[in-house]
């Protein structure tokens, strides 16, 4: 931007004109690259004229670098950016191609980079029937469609109760229909059909030839799936891609998108599917030009239906023009690792099968040469896994102090994040080590930031539900038949034309069937309740001898405290007791919704904002309350401090200093169950929570200062985006039935959400992740912890009770036998240590996991 040192004012003409003094904003182009020096491999690939081509790059041989490259050589010889397409698998890896080929070429040159599920998204949506949908299909993130299949697998035993259902499950499976893990096996199979293009006729026809009524009836759900999913608008990432197959494969389809584009590149090729190499055929079959980038070796993504056959039949399923097999480059150098690091990480992959590839290509991939020496291996065994997450903290605090290593030079991987990823994190905080997590490898509830706004979302609803109860009940006893009461009998009673409501006492005693002539002296709560567990301990610590305290008259809030301290405990209950309850009156006791350890936790979290200190203090004052009101053995501050939170009134007479974050919160807590009994969403209630507090302001503030802290800001900030985003979702899709129902929603979901934004990475701490996640990242200190026998390998086969992986397309394929388990896991361990460049530490327990 360019400016005079004038700030008058001009007219709009003026400006127009160009006259002098005016602003004038001018775009700054990047800074252009100078072209990295290649190797005689990667020159031969950048040099490929047309014609379909497979690139063996094996880790830290230059991978991305030659793609951009073979994109910037195909437009600096005249094709056209717009005719080029460039296709990979996550949004990372397209955001980084885009950026890289915009410095490379100029962003107004740099062609299109995307993810196959976003170009599939594109297709879909151009050819969408405006007459079929108003809305535009949404994509169906990966927790929504877990929830989608258990519920409609939970309403089948309803549905044939009701004789209207369409799906038949064979007997010995109808006790798994509500299990988390048959829905995960269900999923599978959907997947699979559709990775085959198999629609519901076809996998039920094969399933008759299979003789699998199992498959038969998966066949009738995928219907019945589909059905739901058309109602409601939306795809799933499976459904997705068949349904752009399909739409590609139409004549005037294909035609438009063979003119479309002069040249596709894929990146990570070895991680498609069957589906997306049909979709590839379409786009780029028949010799025109598809570079494929890929390496077999690290084929890891067989669980999303990764086939590694896909890049061993490249050759063939992709051959030239005149016939001939599609040529096999190989990229034979690598940056990234020193030697010793480089002849470690080779015997692993001398145990992996690698079959239909050119032998002597398979050999130069293999045998990769480095470009400097050095790097060195360390394994250590331990006792147990406590004393394995001990050294891990020490190993890595050692090479911070001694050698100089920054924490974001260091990096973490296990095997299995739900299971190891919690451990890990805790253990290595507790050491002081920074830690950064990748938030793909978390479900949402467990955020950090997210947990206390579902903890109080759960509290409130849960409350409000139970109270609901309550009133259907008492609303029922008042249209039956009243039994002939004592009143009846004794004079100088109520008559029994008076009006007068059913207290809760009654209708709660009522429905536990409890005996109507109960005695007169038995002890009871003024609110009908049964003792809480506080209440008992508290009366077991004043002796069998004494008479048990009913619930002090904090907890009715009937009468006010200076009339309820003035008589005695009894004398507090036969009052209560007397005394005629309004009718609009909230329930006798606020506090029998809110237990202790819930009460706790929220005034901990940032929406109370309290520390230890304010804590204390506000229980001693509570307790101190109790005994001016005469109880000379008040319960303990948790108990009051619970009780407090339920009635925030209770604090106003309370130094503001440390009793205000309680005050709130418990006002917030009121406010949102309010909410959820008029009727509100589980997101109206979310936000009263979250508005009405001070951390949304702190958030905001600490995101603005920057630094680690502004990081973790930003971090909690997406998450309760997220959060809301869910709920959102959740009441477009279901139609709003209650927050109880979200937050079941929440928990069943085992998978990580979906994000569209890139969330910054802490550039000061260590990162803690799966191997899985750490493909394409590189450190200079890499610890694989874990790598004992039944943690990693994991040999356990998956889905073996509906046998997807059995699904095959000319017929019932062979189930993966234990060695093609074992390839997978050493893939996998082979992708984890080739992430380091100087040292790589693999750490085990000595006893079996």
């Amino acid at each position: 931007m360019s400016s005079s040192s004038s700030t008058r004012r001009l007219s709009h003409s003026a400006v127009r004109q160009g006259t002098r003094g005016a602003y004038r904003l001018v775009r700054t182009p990047p800074a252009r690259m100078d072209p990295p020096r290649l190797d005689a491999a990667q020159r031969a690939v950048v040099e490929h004229g047309s014609g379909p081509l497979l690139v063996l790059a094996g880790p830290g041989t230059g991978k991305t670098t030659t793609l951009v490259e073979s994109v910037a050589s195909r437009i600096a010889r005249g094709g056209d950016p717009a005719r080029v397409l460039v296709l990979t698998f996550s949004r990372k890896a397209a955001v980084e191609l885009r950026d890289r080929m915009a410095l490379r070429i100029g962003a107004a040159r740099a062609p299109q980079a995307t993810t196959f599920h976003s170009f599939c998204y594109a297709l879909v949506r151009a050819h969408q029937d405006s007459d079929l949908f108003v809305e535009p299909l949404r994509l169906l993130s990966g927790p929504e469609q877990d929830v989608t299949v258990r519920e409609l697998l939970a309403a089948q035993p309803d549905l044939e109760r009701l004789g209207l259902a369409h799906v038949r499950w064979p007997d010995e499976l109808r006790a798994c229909l509500t299990t988390r893990g048959f829905a995960d096996e269900v999923r599978a199979v959907l997947a699979r059909s559709r990775e085959l293009g198999l629609g519901p006729g076809a996998l039920d026809a094969f399933a008759r030839r299979s003789g699998r009524p199992d498959w038969q009836a998966a066949a009738a759900f995928l219907a019945e799936y589909l059905d739901v999913l058309d109602l409601q608008g939306v795809l799933d990432y499976a459904e997705l891609v068949h349904r752009a197959v399909l739409l590609a494969r139409r004549p005037e389809v294909a035609e438009r998108l063979a003119a479309q584009y002069d040249a596709v590149f894929v990146d990570e090729y070895q991680d498609t599917d069957p589906a997306q190499v049909r979709l590839l055929q379409a786009l780029a079959g028949d010799g025109r030009t598809l570079v494929a980038f890929g390496d077999p070796d690290q084929s890891i993504y067989a669980f999303r239906g990764a086939d590694v056959n896909g890049i061993l039949d490249f050759p063939y399923a992709f051959p030239r023009a005149d016939g001939r097999t599609a040529p096999v480059e190989v990229l034979r150098t690598s940056r990234r690792s020193g030697a010793a690091l480089l002849a470690a990480t080779r015997l692993v992959t001398q145990r992996m099968p690698l079959t239909r590839l050119p032998a002597q290509k398979v050999r130069a991939h293999r045998e990769l040469a480095p470009v400097r020496d050095g790097g060195h291996v360390e394994v250590y065994t331990y006792p147990t896994s406590g004393t394995e997450l001990d050294n891990i903290a020490d190993i890595l605090r050692r090479a911070h102090l001694e050698d100089g290593v920054p924490w974001g030079e260091m990096a973490v991987l296990v095997r299995a994040g739900s299971r190891t990823i919690p451990t890990v994190r805790r253990a290595l905080t507790a050491a002081g080590v920074p830690l950064d997590i990748d938030g793909d490898d978390l479900a949402l509830r467990h955020e950090p930031a997210v947990a206390p706004l579902l903890t109080a979302l759960r509290a409130v609803a849960t409350a409000e539900t139970a109270e609901g109860a309550v009133r259907l009940e008492e609303a029922d006893a008042s249209d039956e038949p009243r039994p002939r009461s004592v009143s009846d009998d004794e004079p100088g009673q109520a008559s029994a034309d008076e009006p007068r409501s059913v207290s809760g006492e009654e209708a709660r005693r009522d429905s536990a069937d409890e005996p109507q002539d109960a005695p007169a002296d038995e002890p009871r709560s003024v609110s009908g309740h049964e003792p809480q567990q506080d209440s008992a301990e508290e009366e077991s610590r004043q002796g069998s001898a004494e008479e048990p305290r009913s619930v002090s008259d904090e907890e009715s809030g009937q009468a006010s405290a200076d009339e309820a301290r003035s008589v005695s405990a009894d004398e507090s209950q036969q009052d209560s007791a007397d005394a005629p309850q309004p009718p609009s009156a909230e329930p006798p006791s606020a506090t029998s919704w809110l237990d202790t350890e819930t009460a706790l936790t929220l005034l901990a979290s940032p929406l109370a904002g309290m520390d230890a200190a304010d804590l204390r203090r506000l229980g001693r004052a509570l307790r101190d309350e109790e005994r001016a009101a005469g109880n000379a053995l008040p319960p303990p501050s948790d108990v009051l401090l619970a009780r407090a939170l339920a009635e925030p009134e209770r604090l106003a007479v309370h130094d503001p200093a440390y009793a205000r974050g309680a005050q709130r919160l418990g006002a917030l807590l009121g406010k949102a169950r309010e909410r959820l009994a008029n009727g509100g969403s589980a997101e109206e209630a979310l936000w009263d929570l979250w508005e009405g507090t001070p951390w949304p302001g702190r958030l905001e503030r600490a995101a603005r200062r920057g630094g680690a802290a502004g990081r973790n800001a930003d971090r909690d900030l997406d998450a309760v985006c997220a959060l809301f985003a869910t709920a959102a979702r959740a009441e477009e899709r279901t139609g709003g039935r209650g927050a109880l129902n979200f937050l079941e929603e929440i928990d069943a979901e085992d998978i990580a959400a979906d994000t569209l934004t890139r969330r910054a990475v802490r550039p000061d701490a260590v990162r803690l992740m799966t191997a899985h996640r750490s493909k394409g990242l590189e450190w200079r200190l890499v610890v694989v912890a874990g790598v004992q026998e039944g943690l990693w390998p994991d040999l356990r086969r998956r889905g073996s009770l509906l046998e997807a992986d059995r699904i095959g397309r000319d017929g019932l394929a062979e189930p993966l036998t234990p060695g093609a388990l074992l390839a997978e896991e050493r893939r996998l361990f082979y992708v984890a240590a080739t992430r380091a460049r100087e040292r790589l530490v693999v750490t085990a327990v000595k006893a079996p996991a």
